[in-house]
């Protein structure tokens, strides 16, 4: 997982070894060098988020617990262990007095973040509701307000705050469900005034693209691929969409209408070196 601190000039990047250990970094972008380094759980963290000050960074573990530490000193200042799966994606409320997380456990979970308190499953806890793990959660740009995609291949937005009393069965803060998807939907994204929402999909030799409209839930546009896409951002001036996939490609396309703009390898391969020439006929 990577995330830039809100001013940019810190990048945390959530990593580790699999099954040993996780670790967080944290890089100063200027400089180039490596600001903090600490360790944490047994298996790679996921899910990073800074929080709206650039003072804490959260993340998920595979030892299904939620974590925040300073940023500055690697301080842990809340530990959540309400889910009962891995937890694979955070964001913070806009003020950051809230915490939300997502976990293969099909919940997205609520807490408060000075008292480390859970305070609600913000998705239906009605058996069936919510049909596969959650995999990836974006605040919207200007409320408190959810963009979640999972297992189930269904985009959906949610309040972040419950404002009646829970009742068994119901779903009160869905918003709306956007045009379902191939396969599972790895990472979901809003564009920057919040108008439109984007997320990616795959399962086997198909993956897609899908752009919405956050007020209606319209399909805008949406590309089908012959693999899965696992990665999306969208960029500040809200008028470019990136991605990418199986095939090692990054693609960028206009986020109005879908149309490419260009493409280029994500890891650039150079050549092997074919050696010296063994005959005139090569060294021409």
């Amino acid at each position: 997982s990577l995330c830039f601190s809100p001013d940019g000039t810190h990048l945390a990047v959530g990593c580790g070894t699999p099954g040993m250990e996780g670790e967080l970094q944290v890089w100063n972008v200027p400089k180039k060098n490596l600001a903090l380094s600490i360790r944490s759980t047994f298996d790679t963290l996921r899910g990073l988020s800074w929080s709206p000050d650039g003072s804490r960074i959260a993340f998920g573990c595979s030892d299904r617990s939620l974590r925040v530490v300073e940023a500055k000193t690697g301080k842990q200042v809340l530990y959540q262990a309400t889910h009962e799966d891995w937890v694979l994606g955070t964001a913070w409320s806009m003020e950051g007095e809230f915490l939300v997380s997502v976990s293969r456990d099909r919940s997205l979970k609520l807490v408060e973040v000075a008292t480390e308190q859970f305070i609600d499953n913000i998705t239906s806890i009605t058996p069936g509701a919510v049909k596969g793990g959650l995999m990836s959660v974006r605040r919207h740009p200007e409320r408190d307000e959810l963009l979640v995609g999972g297992a189930d291949g269904v985009p959906k937005a949610y309040k972040m705050h419950r404002e009646q009393k829970r009742v068994i069965g119901d779903d009160y803060n869905l918003l709306r469900a956007f045009p379902p998807m191939h396969g599972l939907v790895y990472a979901v994204e809003w564009s920057t005034d919040g108008s439109l929402v984007a997320a990616v999909s795959g399962l086997g030799k198909k993956g897609e693209v899908c752009v919405a409209n956050a007020a209606d839930g319209v399909e805008v546009w949406r590309h089908e691929f012959p693999f899965g896409v696992y990665a999306l951002s969208l960029d500040s001036t809200g008028t470019r969409l990136a991605l990418a996939g199986d095939d090692g490609m990054v693609r960028e396309y206009a986020l109005q209408d879908g149309s490419l703009m260009r493409e280029f390898p994500s890891a650039p391969v150079a050549a092997e070196n074919p050696g010296p020439p063994t005959s005139q006929e090569d060294a021409q």
